[in-house]
């Protein structure tokens, strides 16, 4: 398989280390004026274009409301362009002329933004075009990035979700089913080899081992999120989709996947918080359990937002602009900060679009805008493990269809449990003996030797007195009480009681907020 996963702009000759996970990555150098453009990706990646425009779609096309980024050369000029989504992140510094899917790659001086620091913080990954460096910017969705000798411009065109109607326009279930239907099977029809589907008998990966005609070529793979993971409701669920079909399943272990951290920071960089190490755990063992020929990567990527499995909270005013970053308190909170940023950004960005994101269909889909930044990853990292990635939940037409199904049908996506009560795929309706318990997280981090946040460093930003609280924490210095109560507080039942009586979980709140504060810090001492 062909296709073009990253790139790098310079006028620097030399390119840093991009097959992070030694799967063979090819790359190729293209001389434009004073810049190195550097690709690299799978196959024979300097096919991948369409009339001397380099593509990084799958399969290859033109089209930018799909996944997809294109670079071009018009005279002087190198022009990049991205989806309607941004479904592939581009960050830029303007100063140093640097261009990259790597966001580690654009960084030099290290300025720290003090707004764009606040919002990483509040959010847990880089929003609204800055990053936590004020040199380093990224670029918005639906928009061009014009390169000269001299100057590095952003333009941004007008965005296609204004142009559409939701107003008069409501699609047919069975139409939406057919639209994915088709994708699905072009797709299918065109490429050869496995399909790995990752399985976790949610309804979007359901949905998708459905929709692949040929199941034979599904190679279906599950990781459970509780303590006893082969208990784990992914695993029976997925382990009973792939009895249905009779296509080869594998559940995979995960046992420790925090030591992957600098490989996640390796690609990731100042993008977001530390967080998908557990997919890269999966996909090593995948890896070393199976070989693969010709294969392909079928992701299930937000069909939940889509399909209406997320209710809205009102957005009223530019602080209420969090509620679309779903952050899942994966963040650190505000008043650990020790300057407090303007908002200047979040209130362009609501003055901007408020008039939409009063309505929750366009909720939907800056939700996904806005949070591409950290999901990415969950097309990207398989592409750096060597899977070309496809998915017909990114693609403009399927989201709209989708969104305009009867509002009452997609609420708590009644239209998709009565189409897998149709197709006898109601799992949750079989008196499945599952645990439905995610404690995936506490359980591996308590067998995790932390490398302590750096409060040197770090104390410069946050107050010391929450840093060295982290620390504590999770070098396992809580006094007994509190351990007792952390481990209480993952019990649904005792849980839900004792979250009542206002208990929080210490040590899950003091994880998440180490995965914030140590991708700042990576950050910081990056090319020292």
């Amino acid at each position: 398989m062909d296709k073009i996963i990253g790139f790098l702009i310079t006028k620097d000759k030399v390119l840093p280390k991009v097959d992070i996970f030694n799967i063979g990555l090819k790359t190729i150098v293209i001389k434009h004026g004073s810049y190195y453009v550097f690709l690299w990706g799978l196959g024979n990646i300097n096919k991948y274009k369409i009339d001397g425009i380099y593509s990084l779609s799958f399969p290859l096309n033109a089209g930018l409301l799909d996944r997809n980024l294109l670079i071009g050369f018009k005279n002087d000029k190198i022009v990049i362009e991205n989806d309607w989504l941004g479904s592939i992140p581009v960050f830029y510094n303007k100063k140093h002329k640097i261009i990259s899917t790597l966001s580690n790659f654009c960084i030099k001086e290290k300025h720290i933004h003090q707004e764009g620091l606040a919002n990483y913080c509040e959010f847990g990954y880089s929003v609204f075009e800055q990053t936590i460096f004020t040199d380093v910017m990224f670029m918005r969705y639906y928009s061009k990035l014009i390169i000269t000798n001299d100057n590095v411009s952003i333009v941004y065109k007008s965005d296609p979700l204004t142009d559409y109607s939701f107003s008069y326009k409501k699609s047919q279930e069975k139409d939406v089913i057919s639209l994915m239907q088709k994708y699905v099977s072009s797709i299918e029809d065109i490429t050869h080899g496995q399909i790995i589907l990752p399985t976790s008998g949610g309804y979007d990966s359901r949905l998708l081992n459905y929709l692949v005609k040929d199941k034979n070529r599904i190679r279906s793979f599950t990781y459970g999120i509780s303590k006893n993971q082969s208990l784990s409701s992914e695993v029976v669920y997925a382990k009973e989709i792939s009895e249905i079909y009779n296509t080869v399943w594998q559940q995979i272990e995960l046992k420790d996947y925090n030591k992957y951290i600098d490989n996640w920071f390796q690609v990731y960089g100042i993008s977001t918080h530390l967080h998908g190490m557990y997919h890269i755990e999966f996909y090593k063992n995948i890896l070393k359990k199976y070989q693969f020929n010709n294969a392909s990567f079928l992701s299930g990527i937000f069909g939940d937002i889509w399909s209406g499995n997320v209710n809205y909270k009102n957005i009223t005013n530019y602080q209420d602009v969090i509620n679309l970053g779903y952050t899942h308190d994966l963040n650190l909170d505000l008043k650990y900060l020790k300057n407090i940023s303007e908002d200047r950004a979040k209130k362009s960005f609501y003055k901007k679009n408020k008039k939409y994101i009063k309505h929750d269909k366009f909720k939907s889909v800056f939700t996904i805008r806005i949070k591409l930044m950290l999901i990415s990853y969950l097309c990207q990292l398989p592409e750096y493990f060597g899977f070309p990635v496809w998915t017909p939940f990114l693609n403009f037409n399927i989201v709209m269809s989708t969104l305009n199904i009867s509002d009452v049908r997609r609420k708590d996506r009644i239209w998709q449990s009565d189409f897998f009560r149709e197709k006898k795929l109601n799992l949750e309706e079989m008196n499945l003996k599952s645990v439905r318990k995610n404690n995936i997280a506490f359980e591996v981090a308590k067998k995790t030797n932390f490398e302590p946040i750096d409060i040197n460093i770090m104390g410069k930003y946050i107050f010391e007195k929450r840093l060295l609280q982290i620390n504590k924490i999770l070098n396992g210095n809580q006094n007994i009480f509190k351990k007792i109560t952390d481990y209480l507080i993952q019990i649904p039942k005792i849980g839900g009681f004792l979250i009542k009586l206002g208990f929080e979980n210490d040590y899950l709140k003091a994880i998440n907020e180490y995965y914030v504060v140590k991708s700042i810090e990576k950050g910081i001492k990056y090319g020292n």
